[in-house]
């Protein structure tokens, strides 16, 4: 008898492919709890931040978008640490990567001005505007647009699902074994 069901020996390259890019999303998560200590390297100490803080107010009100599940107990993405650990991720990340993430969040920050035709900033609308001009950005025929929507909601997702406060949302109990206390 076959102990493979039918659907793991028809394994298609796109499937290989979902599962590689679910694998390697799985892993960067994992590594987000060492990166505190990465992000206080020579390159750390040198600027400290990697976005300025325009940059931080305006990736704070996308991921609070990207991250409102609507569910009562869920903690505010500015009650946690989700952007600092995003900053400190993308500041200890190869700059050949992030370099343009800065100018990814002016592009969306001044989005709405362009390809809505509306006469506010992303910073200043409501939260249903903000929705629908994140969902042109999910859906738009322009590539570019998509890969900055999909680069800013994996950073957003991440940062947010990394903090224990989140934790209870997914059902995800905590870490096995936790570090070791600092002795006092």
């Amino acid at each position: 008898m076959d102990p493979l069901p039918t659907d793991f020996r028809r394994t298609t390259r796109r499937g290989f492919l979902r599962l590689a890019a679910a694998s390697a999303s799985l892993a960067a998560l994992a590594e987000l709890r060492s990166l505190p200590a990465a992000a206080t390297s020579a390159a750390g100490e040198a600027s400290g931040r990697f976005f300025g803080p325009s940059e931080t107010e305006i990736l704070t009100q996308i991921a609070e978008r990207m991250v409102d599940c609507g569910q009562a107990g869920a903690p505010r993405l500015r009650a946690t640490g989700a952007i600092a650990t995003i900053d400190r991720t993308c500041l200890a990340l190869d700059p050949a990567t992030t370099r343009l993430l800065p100018t990814a969040l002016r592009l969306v920050e001044y989005g709405p001005l362009v390809f809505d035709w509306t006469f506010r900033r992303f910073t200043q609308l409501g939260d249903a505007e903000k929705d629908a001009s994140l969902t042109g950005w999910m859906t738009s025929r322009f590539e570019i647009r998509r890969l900055v929507f999909r680069a800013l909601r994996n950073l957003s997702l991440l940062g947010y699902y990394s903090q224990e406060e989140s934790w209870p949302l997914i059902g995800y109990a905590g870490p096995l074994l936790r570090p070791p206390r600092p002795s006092a």
